[in-house]
């Protein structure tokens, strides 16, 4: 399963084999972790069903302290028997799952877009719908990790007064569109997802990039090029006023930034990205 693993990262993702380190020590914990992509940690099992309860054991352990030797929050474990592949995050010191993959032997191309965002840095993606979905799209591994991130936010945030004050002014203007009541917590979630992808390709696409997250969010770096009107502040950079937030925004940019937006010649948002949940 190792070997396997690594040939697959490294032959259909584009990685370099010295990317990946094996045996990787945790010295406080006192263990090993099987493999280590940046901040990926893997665990190869035979049987995943019969070893749940090893991954549950020790993978908490694992994530947490990668975390704490490289400063990278949240870290990612993936667990695999070949078959079955696992994504899981800790959040609150808890593990929690934030993705899985079910290996279709007759479609093996799926696992190599399901696993690109977990261990691949290449920026030359295609700016076409169909991979912005795959890599951004509500399957990915980056949507799922993200909405994850959005849900503790949110129940940090959910009573904070200006928090509060954007979500329900969200929520009156879909009742006035819709006419009844559709404005779910999930869907303010997925809205405040979009609407950073969404911003921070906006940015890229006309060469305004920044690293600042709220002007991506209030879009200064386009206005300094003249754009005005086109990106603003909304209801949705609320996120800003939770400490984690703007890592959440960076990190969302870094993923954007890895297609090619210069070449972009269609509606790159066209697809399943733009189709959340509910309305």
């Amino acid at each position: 399963m190792r070997v396997a693993t690594v040939a697959l990262v490294t032959e259909g993702l584009g990685r370099e084999f010295g990317a990946m380190t094996h045996e990787f020590r945790m010295p406080l914990i006192g263990g090993r972790a099987d493999a280590l992509f940046g901040a990926t940690v893997f665990e190869f099992k035979s049987d995943l069903r019969r070893e749940m309860p090893d991954v549950k054991a020790k993978l908490p352990g694992y994530l947490a302290e990668h975390e704490r030797l490289t400063g990278r929050r949240p870290a990612l474990g993936i667990t695999t028997d070949g078959a079955l592949w696992l994504a899981h995050e800790l959040r609150d010191g808890e593990m929690v799952e934030v993705g899985r993959h079910a290996l279709n032997p007759e479609r093996a191309e799926t696992l190599l877009r399901w696993l690109e965002p977990a261990v691949s840095e290449r920026e030359d993606l295609a700016p076409e719908p169909q991979v912005i979905a795959a890599e951004l799209g509500r399957d990915s591994l980056t949507f799922r990790r993200a909405f994850n991130t959005l849900q503790a936010l949110w129940r940090d945030m959910r009573e904070d007064p200006e928090a509060k004050l954007k979500r329900d002014l969200w929520d009156s203007l879909l009742r006035e569109v819709y006419g009844a009541d559709v404005g779910e917590d999930r869907l303010f979630l997925q809205h405040s997802y979009l609407t950073i992808v969404a911003k921070t390709i906006a940015a890229r696409v006309l060469d305004a990039a920044d690293e600042d997250p709220a002007r991506i969010l209030s879009g200064a770096a386009l206005e300094e090029q003249g754009v005005r009107g086109a990106v603003e502040g909304d209801f949705f950079d609320w996120v800003l006023h939770h400490p984690d937030g703007p890592d959440l925004v960076r990190r969302l940019a870094r993923q954007a930034s890895r297609f090619l937006l210069r070449d972009v010649k269609q509606d790159v948002l066209k697809g399943p990205l733009r189709k959340p949940d509910g309305p």
